[in-house]
């Protein structure tokens, strides 16, 4: 009966295939795919509606359901051969514009029409399913048969899972509910597979398969109307939470009845004749014992108190079953002889698992075994941890204690105990980029790039890993002839790890215009943003680099966005794999790169580690064996280079003769080198060098946030455990292992603050793999990617550290059981919905023994920060992102958090007055777009003062007398954010002077004040950012008196007003200014100002559209070494060139201008 919708869905699957082009927009296609997917939607509830049209019980509602399935026949048959049709059509007129366009416009009728019919149907379908819902069970025309059933159930789960990624489960009660749901009918699912395989006879399974069935039309019934019910008024809405909390009660065996029916089956089992003979055989037996740690897992997560020592047991029997999962889908030798007892076992261990849900044993020690059943429960658990410990053993070959792995050497107690460490004074190692045996090919790629054909060309070049494809293609991109010859240059870099959005952000934010609105590009989905790429490159002549790619489906997801102007546009791809670069559409011959010769080899060696100087005599004999082992590969050489600059000349024979039996090049040598850098690392480095390992390749990582968890990990020890004169800050320690990382060429700078210190670092894709390796070597970290690694993850081992890069619902999908570790880290893609963790609850009941949770990059869809969190008492660390708009006081029981960081959606996020207990925070970040928090500022005089908070953002405060009061309560902050809040204040002041510790501040104003402020600065400032206060000019004499000021930083309407003129000796010490989207048009000179600005080395102008007059004070600034100007008109870069020429005409060579 559902061969019609079918046929539909098949034909919406071609027409999407098939008839995309990169131009859907003009033909009117892109408008169709909301219709398309909403049309399919429907089409697949209506398929499940009538996968179970055969269970009637009386004639009359046989004579009803002919009928109406009639008119469902009717309905979609018609319209489907409209749209047969259109889409032959289509396809001969493919290449016709205006033709294209005509027939998707008939496309859109027939689609629209089609899906307002189905919906005509809702109400008499609910109605059905009620019906089959109340229909007795015991009637064996109402019954469908196992295999029936299994599609039913199904065609149910898909849609759940629809409903799940198309967010029609706004509720996070229902979201979760839902997820629950689907995994409750995946045991029935299996439930069934497994007792067929067992053998289990027809009338033995009549009850479960009634039950099961009562309950997957109560699913079914219950997604239909939870999809329709708010495009329709007059539909009820379903309280989905309420009513699935009512099935599950009916599939747990929570119920004596249900629980029998479970159990009758498992033990009446009878041992098929070839089991396990076939990988259908395998699956079957894989599911249900998946379906079994299911439920395991929910029961130790669950807040059901087990006596301790049952819980031990259930905690083994949750390992035995993972142990046999990884088994069953390895298959080993052994595996024939032990069929009958892994199987058996499977049943014995189903008949524990549901006598755990029906008895909820409580406060019942294993080794009593006190009468009952109870007791009995406990009794089967023990004896069936035993069997499942026998058959590991059989399967190992040896006892399981005996294979465990030991613990790893990184242990924070341990770590805490080292001194601090004092880098050597040693060779400086060379950090500018050198190219050599480059110009040639660099040459010919730019020929490539200039000439030839008008139409969009893709140059790729290839070769083999770290011969140079990156280098070549920076100094190609870089040449001032390319730059001359394309209006707009951009560049891509990719991991292995491909996604679509996220390159297209990286894309759209490469030309140094979009650092300010990357935020905003994240939050656009990938159509948009593809939208908005395509829009940019129109009609210009553009230069992509597309660098490091693995696949070609990178090339076929960001080709629609590259349009063919016909004006010499070229995309320039770099990868390592031949067969890439061959597959690309619109590619010319790849430029295969060559390796370096030994002379260019030993030049680019001694280059990068002795700069312009020659290489002492004694070094020149291992020096040259090294550099001829690297074999030309410029990757290998740079390493090693890098290696040596930090090492003793006398350890270069030592490295020599390491690589001399090896073919350096190959990706496990250059680790083998990489291990040489490892060794010589002093022992309180090594962990925060493994770390990295936890973050993906080649990602910027924030070195503020870095370190953070560095200190929370306790790598870096506490002030009183360093041996030295004077107690330093053990943030300022943490800094100094960081730039010592980075001095010995282990750790890049990928951005730098304004004046000196990392904002960002990164280390080298080849050094991340050592990471991850030797991190997992040494049991101190394990990094988990996609449900593959983390469905075999061996939960058995010691490592404390878990890093996992996954779909979120494939990580509560895996039911890790890993109560020790220590530190989870969990990643996911930019805003994708996968990155939606509806349900976090698992984490706090699981992983107890928790110092740092970093949810930072997964979005909460909670409103409330989820209070099961205060259960993570051990907790320094926690970073979460989501919807939250406050804080339970319960956050105070996290006595122990160091660091809290909060990423919110939009508005003020509420602050407990508990938090003034939290006596260890050190930093407290609450931030986002427009996102502030809120602190209690009345009755402060009984609460604790937050003596060790470091740094505080995003603060609102009012401007009265309540901002000192709870400035008072962070004495010691040095690192501060504070939004403006003039709502119901008259006075205008902002007196946060008394803050004597403060070096960076910054203050915004979420509207403008009544009434300019008048400010009070903390006289050690040393960084200011001020943005939206609407400050006359004359005010800010107050900020030219902050003697030790260096960066200052005016955004948009921070002060207005046409002209600003220069105080007498003011800012003295500042090195850097930053002026961006201010609305001065004179910036002019005071009498007696020459010595204004004297420190002044960065200047940085940004949008200043109508800047006319700048101080010629700039013109004689002896230490001025750059000046930026971006987005500004044609005045602002004149004035600027001409303070350039003045700089060079006193002599100031080194100037560098940058518009």
């Amino acid at each position: 009966m559902d061969n019609g919708v079918a046929f539909v869905l098949h034909k919406l699957e071609l027409i999407q295939n098939d008839l995309q082009t990169p131009d859907s927009y003009e033909t009117g296609f892109s408008h169709l795919r909301e219709d398309f997917e909403t049309l399919k939607l429907n089409l697949l509830f209506l398929k499940t509606f009538l996968l179970c049209s055969g269970i009637w019980s009386n004639d009359q509602s046989e004579v009803r359901l002919g009928s109406f399935l009639s008119k469902i026949e009717a309905t979609v048959n018609r319209p489907g051969m409209d749209i047969n049709i259109l889409y032959l059509r289509a396809k001969c007129v493919f290449d016709l514009k205006s033709e294209l366009k005509s027939v998707f416009t008939d496309l859109k009728r027939v689609v629209s029409n089609l899906l307002g019919n189905i919906k005509s149907f809702n109400k008499e379908i609910i109605d059905i399913y009620e019906t089959l819902s109340s229909c007795s069970s015991s009637e064996s025309r109402s019954r469908l048969r196992d295999c029936e059933l299994v599609d039913f159930i199904d065609s149910v789960l898909q849609n759940l899972v629809n409903l799940l990624s198309c967010r029609c489960l706004e509720s996070m009660e229902d979201y979760n509910s839902a997820l629950a749901l689907e995994d409750k009918l995946t045991f029935l699912k299996n439930f069934i597979g497994f007792a067929k395989f067992l053998g289990v006879e027809e009338r033995e399974l009549e009850d479960l398969l009634a039950h099961i069935q009562v309950v997957a039309l109560n699913a079914a019934g219950l997604t239909y109307k939870c999809l329709f019910y708010r495009e329709d008024e007059e539909m009820q809405d379903p309280k989905m939470c309420s009513i699935i909390s009512e099935l599950l009660e009916k599939i747990n065996p929570v119920d004596l009845q249900v629980y029998e029916t479970y159990v009758k089956v498992l033990k009446v089992s009878k041992s098929p004749k070839s089991l396990l003979a076939t990988q259908t055989d395998m699956q079957i037996l894989q599911d249900f014992n998946d379906s079994l740690r299911s439920s395991l897992w929910e029961l130790l997560g669950s807040s059901t108190s087990f006596a301790v020592s049952v819980k031990d047991q259930m905690q083994k029997l949750y390992a035995g079953l993972s142990f046999l999962r990884s088994i069953l889908k390895e298959l080993p030798e052994n595996m024939n002889e032990l069929n009958d007892k892994i199987v058996a076992v499977i049943s014995e261990a189903g008949i524990v698992i549901f006598s755990l849900f029906l008895n909820g044993v409580k406060e019942v020690d294993v080794d009593s075994l006190v009468v009952g059943e109870s007791a009995d429960c406990c009794t089967m658990l023990v004896n069936t941890n035993k069997n499942v410990t026998f058959i590991v053993a059989q399967l190992r070959g040896s006892s399981i204690s005996g294979s465990l792995p030991s613990y790893h050497s990184f242990r924070g107690q341990e770590v805490c105990k080292t001194t601090r460490f004092k880098p050597p004074r040693g060779r400086v190692p060379i950090t500018n980029e050198i190219v050599v045996g480059f110009d040639d090919d660099a040459l010919k790629v730019i020929n490539r790039l200039k000439r030839g054909s008008a139409t969009l060309e893709i140059v790729p070049i290839v070769g083999m890993p770290g011969l140079g494809k990156t280098t070549l293609a920076k100094k190609v991109y870089n040449s001032p002839s390319v730059e001359a010859y394309f209006y707009i240059r951009l560049w891509c870099s990719f991991s292995q790890e491909y996604d679509t959005k996220n390159s297209l952000v990286q894309i759209l934010s490469s030309d140094g215009k979009q650092s300010r609105v990357n935020e905003e590009l994240k939050l656009l989905d990938e159509y948009d943003l593809a939208q908005k790429l395509r829009q940019m490159l129109m009609g210009k002549r553009y230069l992509i680099v597309l660098d490091d790619v693995w696949d070609i489906r990178v090339w076929h997801g960001l080709s629609i966005s590259f349009p063919d102007n016909r004006n010499g546009s070229r995309v320039l791809i770099t990868s390592r794999q031949s067969n890439v670069a061959s597959e690309v559409q619109f590619a010319v011959e790849p430029y295969n790169l060559r390796i370096l010769t030994e002379e260019e080899s030993w030049e680019l060696f001694q280059r990068k580690v002795f700069g312009e100087a020659d290489c002492p005599r004694p070094l020149c004999m291992p020096g040259k064996r090294i550099a001829t082992n690297c074999k030309g590969l410029p990757l290998t050489i740079v390493i090693i280079a890098e290696i040596l600059s930090t090492i003793k000349d006398d350890a270069w024979s030592e490295v020599a003769d390491s690589l001399t039996s090896t073919i350096v090049y190959a990706t496990d040598q250059c680790k083998n080198t990489l291990e040489l850098s490892y060794r010589r690392l002093p022992h309180h480095l090594k962990p925060c060098l493994l770390y990295f390992g936890a973050f993906r390749e080649d990602q910027e990582i924030e070195t503020a946030k870095l370190m953070r968890l560095w200190i929370a990990e306790g790598f870096v020890p506490a002030e009183g455990l360093v041996l030295d004169t004077e107690p330093k800050r053990i943030e300022a320690l943490a800094e100094e292992y960081m730039m010592d990382l980075i001095g010995r060429n282990l750790v890049m700078v990928a951005k730098q603050r304004h004046i000196g210190g990392v904002k960002t670092c990164r280390i080298h894709g080849l050094l991340h793999e050592f990471c991850k390796e030797k991190a997992k070597e040494e049991n101190f970290l394990q990094v988990l990617h996609g449900y593959g690694e983390l469905s075999t993850f061996n939960e058995r081992s010691c490592v404390e550290r878990l890093s996992i890069w996954s779909k979120v619902e494939h990580f509560k999908k895996s039911m890790l059981f890993c109560p020790q570790i220590c530190s989870l880290l969990l990643f996911s893609q930019i805003e994708e919905s996968d990155s939606f963790m509806a349900d976090i609850s698992f984490v706090f009941c699981i992983y107890k023994s928790l110092r740092v949770l970093d949810l930072e990059q997964i979005f909460l869809r909670c409103k409330v920060f989820p209070r099961e969190v205060e259960a993570l008492v051990k907790l320094r660390y926690l970073g979460v992102q989501g919807a939250v708009s406050s804080i339970p006081p319960s956050i105070e029981k996290l006595s122990n958090l160091e660091t809290f960081v909060v990423i919110a959606e939009s508005g003020t996020v509420s602050l407990p007055d508990t938090i003034w207990n939290m006596t260890k925070l050190r930093h407290l970040h609450v931030v986002g777009r427009k996102v502030c928090c809120s602190l209690p500022s009345e009755n402060l005089g009984n609460t604790s003062d937050l003596w060790n908070l470091d740094t505080f953002s995003t603060l609102i405060v009012s401007l009265d007398d309540r901002v000192e009061n709870i400035m008072r309560k962070i004495p010691n902050v040095r690192q501060l954010k504070i939004q403006l809040s003039a709502g119901g204040c008259s006075t205008g002041n902002c007196n946060i002077s008394n803050l004597t510790n403060v070096e960076t501040l910054e203050v915004f104003a979420e509207s403008s004040p009544p009434n300019p402020v008048q400010f009070s600065f903390p006289l050690r400032l040393k960084e200011l950012v001020l943005g939206g206060l609407h400050l006359p000019w004359s005010r800010i004499s107050v900020i030219e008196e902050l003697r030790y000021l260096e960066v200052l930083v005016l955004l948009r309407l921070s002060f207005v007003g046409e002209r600003w003129e220069l105080t007498p000796g003011g800012f003295r010490e500042l090195r850097c200014l930053i002026l961006e989207n201010l609305g001065v048009v004179k910036w002019e000179d005071a009498t007696d100002s020459g010595d204004a600005f004297l420190g002044l080395q960065k200047l940085r102008l940004s949008g200043v559209l109508l800047l006319e007059k700048v101080p010629s004070r700039l013109q004689w600034i002896p230490l001025l070494e750059e000046i930026e100007v971006r987005d500004c008109t044609k005045s602002p870069k004149k004035l600027v060139h001409k303070i350039g020429k003045k700089q060079e005409d006193w002599g100031n060579m080194n100037l560098k201008i940058i518009d």
